[in-house]
C-alpha cells in the first residue's frame, strides 16, 4: 500500500510541477504579480506623462522667460557683456547681450515637445571696438556688431520613461542645444510645484542643470541654472544664471517674439518662423516616427516584462495532501470492499459447511440451541470450551465445499473472535451464526431438495425438471416451508458445479499419487 501511495503521490507532484513554469501569476495557487506592486510591470498603467504627473498639466503652454541675473562664478562679475564667439568652439561665447527666450512647451500622450526661440539685442559699442582675437568672431549670422541682433532656435524632444514615474527622458536635441542624442538628459517632476532638469550635450561634454518652482497661481517659474563643461579642470561653472518664465498665451506669444525681432533689430533672414511650425523648429533634425520609437513606451517593448508566476508553497502542500487524502481514501475504500467481499464469502462458507453438518429436528428449518451446542462441541476437538483457530481451519477444510481461502478464512476468524483473545467461545459462536442465519437457511434448502431428488428416480430427462419441482412441493409440505422454483433452478446449476470441483480434486488426488 505504501508504495502505491508513492507512486501515486508522484504522479501528482510531476503533473503539478509540469505546469508550475506556465502558472499565470496573481492566481490563489500562484505567486503575486509585480505589476501589482510595482507598475513599470503594469502593461495597463498609463504612459501619458500628463496623468503620470499633474505637474506637466500646469507646464505646458507658451513661456516667456527672461534671464534676469547671469554671473561668472569665477571671476564674480556680472556676465552681461557679450564676449567673442569661435565657431569650432562651441559654448565659448556670444557677442550679444543677454536674451530673451520664448518656450513653446507641448505634451501629447507620451510625447514632449520644447520648441524655443532665442533673441539677442545687439552688442554695444564698447564691445565692437575691441579687437577679436584670431578665430573669433564679434557677430553671428548676417549682421553687423553693434547694429543687428540675432535669433536661434533649440529644440528638446523626449518621451515619458518605462519607469513610469513621471519623468521626461530626452530624446534629441536640436538648433542651439546641438543636434545630439541626450540619452543621459531628463526631466522629471518633484511634486506638482516643483520640476528637476538636468541634461549634457554630446560630444562637448556641456551639462546644463536647472530647477524650477510654480509661482503666483501657477502663472510664473522662478528658478536657478547652472553651466559647465566637463573634462574641464575641476570642471569649472560657465555661468549661472537666475531667470523668471511666465505663461502666456499663443497670441500673446507670438506678438512678444515680433516685438522682440523689432527692438532687436534682427534681420529677416536672421529671424525664425515660429506662426507655422508647431512639432519641431530645426527641420532635417527633428524625429522620425522610427526614432521616437526607439525609446516611447507607446510603441517599443518595455524591458520590464511580467515573468511567469510561482506556484506557492501552501497551495501546491494543500493539493498535494488533498491528492495523497483522496488516494489513501481511494485504497482503503478498495480494501474495505475486499474485506466485505471476503467476509461475506467466509460466512457464506461456513454456513454451508455447518449446514453439512448439523442436524435439524424434523419440520424445523432453525438451529436450536441443542444444535448449536453440538455443532460448538464438534469444532472444538480439544473439549476445551473454546475454538482455537486451528479447530476451525480444520473443520471449514472438510467435507464437499473445498477448502477456503486463507485470505477468507482470516477474515472469518477475525469476525468470529469478537474480543480478539484468539480463541472463539460458544457465545462468539452463537453471534456469529446469528449473523450467518440467511445464508444457512440457504444452504440447508438447497440440500433439502438434493435430498428429495437423490430418493427418486425421474421417469425421463424431459421431464427431470418438473418431477423435481413436484418433489420439492411435497417435501416443503411436510417441514411447513415453501421452495420457490428460482432456488430449484439455481440448485441445478450449484450441483452441477459442485461435482465438476469433486471431479477436479479426485483427479488432482490421483495425480499426486502417480
Amino acid at each position: 500500500m505504501g508504495s502505491m501511495i508513492k507512486r501515486l503521490v508522484g504522479i501528482l507532484l510531476l503533473s503539478l510541477f509540469a505546469r508550475a513554469s506556465g502558472t499565470d501569476c496573481g492566481k490563489w495557487f500562484s505567486s503575486d504579480c509585480l505589476a501589482d506592486s510595482d507598475k513599470r510591470y503594469d502593461k495597463g498603467y498609463t504612459n501619458d506623462i500628463k496623468e503620470q504627473q499633474s505637474f506637466w498639466k500646469q507646464y505646458e503652454g507658451y513661456w516667456i522667460n527672461e534671464f534676469l541675473q547671469v554671473n561668472n562664478p569665477i571671476t564674480g562679475k556680472d556676465f552681461t557683456q557679450p564676449s567673442f564667439f569661435n565657431p569650432n568652439m562651441p559654448y565659448t561665447g556670444i557677442p550679444y547681450t543677454l536674451q530673451r527666450a520664448f518656450y513653446n512647451e507641448s505634451i501629447v500622450g507620451s510625447r514632449y515637445y520644447s520648441n524655443r526661440v532665442y533673441i539677442y539685442p545687439p552688442a554695444d559699442e564698447i564691445f565692437c571696438n575691441q579687437t577679436i582675437p584670431e578665430g573669433f568672431l564679434n557677430v553671428i549670422g548676417n549682421g553687423q556688431c553693434g547694429v543687428n541682433g540675432y535669433s536661434e532656435d533649440a529644440g528638446i524632444y523626449g518621451t515619458s520613461s518605462y519607469e513610469k514615474d513621471g519623468r521626461i527622458q530626452f530624446l534629441r536635441s536640436t538648433g542651439k542645444y546641438g543636434a545630439n542624442a541626450n540619452p543621459n538628459s531628463n526631466m522629471t517632476a518633484v511634486d506638482e510645484l516643483t520640476f528637476y532638469f538636468a541634461g549634457t550635450i554630446e560630444p562637448s561634454g556641456f551639462v546644463n542643470v536647472f530647477t524650477g518652482t510654480f509661482l503666483n497661481n501657477l502663472t510664473q517659474i522662478s528658478g536657478t541654472q547652472s553651466s559647465f563643461v566637463q573634462g574641464l579642470p575641476n570642471n569649472p561653472i560657465l555661468n549661472t544664471q537666475v531667470f523668471l518664465m511666465t505663461k502666456v498665451t499663443r497670441e500673446e506669444w507670438l506678438a512678444a517674439i515680433e516685438q522682440e525681432y523689432e527692438s532687436a533689430n534682427v534681420l529677416p533672414e536672421d529671424r525664425i518662423d515660429v506662426a507655422g511650425i508647431q512639432d519641431c523648429f530645426s527641420g532635417d533634425a527633428c524625429l522620425t516616427e522610427e526614432e521616437w520609437c526607439t525609446a516611447d513606451p507607446e510603441c517599443s517593448s518595455s524591458p520590464y516584462q511580467e515573468p511567469d508566476g510561482t506556484l506557492k508553497a501552501g497551495p501546491i502542500v494543500g493539493i498535494v495532501l488533498a491528492g495523497v487524502v483522496v488516494v489513501v481514501a481511494l485504497i482503503v475504500a478498495y480494501f474495505d470492499h475486499k474485506i466485505r467481499q471476503l467476509r461475506k464469502q467466509a460466512r457464506h462458507d461456513f454456513a454451508r459447511r455447518v449446514a453439512q453438518s448439523v442436524t435439524l429436528t424434523p419440520g424445523s428449518r432453525q438451529l436450536s440451541p441443542e444444535a448449536l451446542a453440538a455443532e460448538f462441541k464438534k469444532i472444538d476437538q480439544d473439549k476445551n470450551g473454546s475454538i482455537s483457530n486451528e479447530e476451525l481451519w480444520e473443520f471449514v477444510s472438510s467435507g464437499k465445499l473445498g477448502e477456503m481461502t486463507r485470505p477468507e478464512f482470516d477474515a472469518l476468524y477475525a469476525v468470529m473472535d469478537a474480543d480478539g483473545n484468539g480463541t472463539v467461545d460458544f457465545l462468539e459462536f452463537c453471534a456469529y451464526m446469528s449473523l450467518c442465519k440467511a445464508d444457512f437457511n440457504e444452504a440447508k434448502d438447497r440440500m433439502s431438495i438434493r435430498q428429495v431428488r437423490a430418493s427418486f428416480v425421474a421417469p425421463s430427462e424431459a421431464s427431470r425438471s418438473s418431477f423435481a419441482e413436484q418433489t420439492a412441493q411435497r417435501y416443503s409440505s411436510r417441514v411447513s416451508m415453501k421452495v420457490p422454483s428460482n432456488i430449484v433452478e439455481e440448485d441445478d446449476k450449484e450441483e452441477e458445479d459442485e461435482q465438476n470441483e469433486d471431479q477436479d480434486i479426485e483427479e488432482k488426488g490421483s495425480a499426486g499419487q502417480e
